[in-house]
């Protein structure tokens, strides 16, 4: 229990000094007829009490004590909860070309991809994640939020071929997320990018793209999502026939490695579908927060038992005054 403004308990002395000098009055006033109703004379058998007099007096005193006491604001605690600071911003910025329908990692590269990130952004509550989609060209699928469970629902939706032109625009890519997380004011600014091959679309050079990112204090990791040497992919021919080829795995790791470190950040190589979410359990131990947590009560507030009684008495105390016990001198 507290007072949210307990200022207001300093008008109770003085209800107690205007309460004292009523009474003193009511003393030396002697009213000539002590009824109301002259008519009631004839029949009222025995004088009113002394003390009856003054319940009009007792009951406006308790009344605007009640209304005072509302005005402080009596407040019960509901219990409390654990407040957390601000988290990070992260923007996932993955690959959907068409080679991250390789059947290296189970299903394939981009359903696994797609499967860790969405685990990934559910061990983050405190975290703004968005996602950024990329092959021949780049744009946001998600723009930065709280909101995780409509994170998994665009995560979901990605699918190959999602930004109508092949290839794979690292730098394009890179620059998007810079531009979602620039002009952000949270502490912390991060990319995770992820990809199976080398740039070879879009008019910016990926280590360009890094050094603007460090420029903005964003840190990027880097993964290369793929097994070495070659690996089963699916083609559709124009009849709808599917056939197994293998495709040679091109991921460049050395440029991978330098937009990491252009940033502070690290290069991870993801071959099977276990390294895949090891990668991403490291970064998010990499990337935890001490997020401090204060403790908050919960109030609810009383003045509304208080106020609407003291108004109920206020008014009962003139009605009395005016009616049973009016004093006509």
């Amino acid at each position: 229990m507290r007072l949210a403004d307990p200022y207001y308990l300093l008008l109770l002395p003085l209800l107690g000094v205007l309460l004292y000098h009523q009474w003193q009055q009511s003393k030396r006033r002697k009213p000539a007829v002590g009824f109301s109703d002259l008519g009631l004379v004839d029949w009222s058998s025995a004088a009113r009490p002394v003390w009856e007099g003054h319940i009009p007096l007792a009951l406006g005193a308790l009344g605007l004590a009640l209304l005072i006491v509302g005005l402080a604001r009596p407040q019960a605690g509901l219990g409390t909860q654990n407040i957390t600071s601000e988290g990070i911003d992260i923007m996932l910025c993955i690959d959907t070309s068409s080679s991250m329908e390789a059947r290296d990692l189970v299903p394939n590269r981009l359903e696994a991809a797609k499967e860790v990130s969405k685990t990934f952004v559910n061990s983050r509550p405190d975290d703004r994640i968005g996602v950024v989609v990329y092959a021949g060209v780049a744009y946001t699928q998600c723009p930065l939020t709280a909101d995780h469970s409509t994170v998994g629902l665009l995560l979901d939706s990605i699918a190959p071929g999602i930004t109508g032109l092949d290839g794979t625009a690292i730098g394009t890519a890179l620059a998007t997320c810079v531009n979602r997380l620039k002009d952000v004011p949270g502490k912390s600014k991060v990319i995770i990018l992820l990809t199976d091959g080398r740039n070879n679309a879009g008019e910016i050079d990926p280590i360009s793209a890094a050094q603007l990112a460090n420029q903005f204090g964003i840190r990027i990791y880097t993964i290369g999502v793929g097994t070495t040497g070659v690996a089963p992919y699916t083609v559709t021919g124009p009849l709808g026939i599917q056939t197994s080829q293998s495709v040679r795995v091109d991921i460049d790791d050395e440029t991978l490695t330098r937009i990491a470190q252009a940033t502070g950040g690290k290069y991870f190589r993801a071959t099977d579908n276990r390294s895949l979410t090891n990668v991403y359990r490291e970064i998010d131990q990499l990337e935890k927060t001490e997020t401090p947590r204060e403790k908050v009560t919960r109030y609810r507030e009383l003045f509304v038992y208080l106020v609407g009684p003291g108004g109920l008495l206020l008014a009962a105390a003139l009605l009395l005054a005016y009616t049973r016990y009016r004093e006509v001198p």
